[in-house]
C-alpha cells in the first residue's frame, strides 16, 4: 500500500519554539516533514519487515529534524513505517541529501 504525499508545515506556537526551528547554515532542514509518498534517501527494499507477519511495512511519515539545537545526527530525519495488517510500528533515523 502506497499513501499520498501530504506535506506537514510546521507551526511553532510559543516563542521558545520559534527559537527551536531552523537551521544558520542549512535551509532545506527542518523542512522535509511529510505523511505518506516515498521516503527520502531510502529504497522500497530497504522497508522494515513486520515482526508479527514477515510482511513488508508500509511507509507512513518522515519527520525531518527541528533545528540547531535539536539536531538528529547532522539533519538526519526519522522514517516511520506501520503494517496496516498488525497493527505494528517501527522508525528508524536516516540520512539523506534532499
Amino acid at each position: 500500500m502506497k499513501i499520498p504525499k501530504i506535506k506537514l508545515i510546521t507551526l511553532p506556537e510559543t516563542e521558545d519554539a520559534k527559537n527551536a526551528v531552523g537551521y544558520k547554515w542549512n535551509e532545506i532542514a527542518g523542512t522535509r516533514h511529510y505523511l505518506g509518498g516515498t521516503p527520502d534517501g531510502l529504497d522500497e527494499k530497504d522497508y522494515p519487515i513486520c515482526d508479527s507477519c514477515g510482511e513488508k511495512m508500509t511507509f507512513y511519515a518522515q519527520v525531518d529534524s527541528i533545528g540547531d539545537k535539536y539536531d538528529l545526527a547532522d539533519c538526519m530525519v526519522i522514517h516511520n513505517f506501520v503494517c496496516f495488517d498488525c497493527f505494528e510500528v517501527k522508525c528508524q533515523l536516516t540520512q539523506t541529501i534532499v
